[in-house]
């Protein structure tokens, strides 16, 4: 809300009608970056703990762990991609 009547503020002093602040987009795919870099942080801090499960031995190799390991890894390449994108706009 404090942004909103910030950019209403400074909007009204540049004499423009429109309370719209075009940074407003980029913003907020930057905060949904840094969301989804957070939430890879803690599937891969999970993947740790299943390899270091794993390699202490007693436990077989779960079918899946492939396809999550290569889904996560693509997630990781996605933002990656996306983050490259902002920073050039």
């Amino acid at each position: 809300m404090s942004k909103f009547v910030t950019n209403a503020a400074l909007n009204a002093a540049r004499g423009e009608t429109s309370a719209y602040d075009p940074q407003d987009r980029l913003n907020r795919a930057v905060d949904e970056l840094v969301h989804s870099r957070e939430q890879l942080a803690r599937v891969g801090r999970n993947l740790n703990q299943v390899a270091r499960a794993l390699n202490a031995g007693g436990y077989p190799e779960p079918a899946e762990l492939t396809t999550v390991i290569a889904s996560v890894a693509r997630a990781v390449g996605r933002v990656e991609e996306c983050a490259a994108v902002l920073v050039r706009e």
